[in-house]
């Protein structure tokens, strides 16, 4: 295929993923773009992040796996030089990065420039001198690397469990698509039980600001929320969402575009969002944060917060729900800016 082609491919792709924006994706688009490398244009940027959440301790342990990849030959990846060569069909060069935080401290996976081997149903890769392996359909998945993690996904109690967005204006447009499930296995050796995000992105866009959040709760209720700011410190935003859903009730609660704070003061994210009838507070408490440096074709600071919840309160016209009716919590919140 030509490279004219393969651009179109990609294009192709962000525009399926933006007439869906929502849950309604389906098997094989889900692992289509899972499971592929795409032909990258100028600006252009390709994710995949493993997030797992565990439910255990006061401080639960937490995992991070990144692979990433751009337009261009090379950048600066955490002050490392890192390049991005296309070696040959399904097989490029590319950045893998991650941490564990284990209960008690922040374990660093080294940032290592890996080649991504990429199959139907299969990504291989290196991390931090150890074989990373994901492989699976959804819903079931599986992750290792080498000694340290070895785990195994599978459908959750979850009000949606897979879903794909997008936003496509010609020549720029991003999509990405997500997966929720229950995770089991080890981790350092021991045993871990909790949840799993699986997230694949591209998109041909330049860096920009934003903050992410999602916590999930014990009885599997989920409070997320997105924005994109015009600046590292600016309240203006191109796109607000809070999302809630509440599992054990079935309901689910969307603020689509509220009047919405967001702040840190000392070790706690607060947000709160209001929309009509509906109000939105969670206060977050930080307990291990990362940080990525990327400069090259446009330069992002990625932060990246292990929390939970000290307070949380959802309201509308028919109930109130706070921390005391979900359990405890785990998450993360991302700060990203140029």
């Amino acid at each position: 295929m030509g490279i004219i082609n393969r651009f179109c491919e990609t294009y192709k792709l962000i525009k399926n993923l933006s007439r869906i924006n929502g849950a309604d994706v389906n098997e094989m688009l889900l692992n289509r773009a899972m499971f592929a490398i795409e032909k990258l244009p100028p600006l252009g940027k390709e994710y995949w992040w493993f997030l797992f959440f565990g439910e255990d301790g006061e401080r639960p342990v937490q995992i991070t796996l990144l692979i990433f990849r751009k337009h261009g030959k090379k950048m600066l990846f955490n002050h490392k030089e890192m390049r991005f060569n296309e070696l040959s069909e399904g097989e490029v060069l590319a950045v893998t990065s991650g941490w564990i935080y284990d209960g008690d401290e922040l374990r660093k996976l080294s940032d290592t420039n890996a080649i991504a081997i990429l199959q139907k149903d299969k990504i291989t890769s290196e991390i931090s001198d150890n074989k990373m392996l994901f492989s699976g359909s959804f819903p079931n998945y599986a992750m290792r690397v080498g000694d340290l993690i070895n785990l195994k996904m599978k459908n959750g109690n979850f009000i949606e469990t897979k879903d794909a967005y997008g936003v496509f204006l010609p020549p720029l447009g991003m999509g990405w698509v997500d997966v929720f499930s229950d995770a089991s296995g080890t981790v350092l050796g021991k045993n871990f039980k909790g949840t799993a995000h699986l997230q694949k992105v591209v998109g041909v866009a330049p860096f920009g600001p934003f903050h992410w959040a999602r916590v999930v709760f014990k009885n599997h209720s989920v409070f997320s929320f997105f924005c994109l700011k015009t600046g590292k410190n600016s309240h203006t935003f191109l796109h607000k969402s809070i999302k809630f859903f509440d599992t054990k009730n079935q309901i689910t609660i969307r603020l689509n575009n509220p009047k919405l704070e967001v702040s840190r003061i000392g070790d706690n994210w607060i947000i709160e969002g209001v929309e009509k009838n509906k109000h939105v507070k969670a206060v977050l408490e930080i307990y291990a944060t990362n940080r990525y440096d990327m400069k090259g074709g446009g330069s992002q600071v990625y932060i990246q917060y292990a929390v939970i919840p000290k307070e949380l309160t959802i309201k509308d016209e028919n109930k109130t729900i706070t921390l005391s009716d979900l359990g405890e919590g785990v998450g993360t919140i991302e700060d990203a800016y140029w």
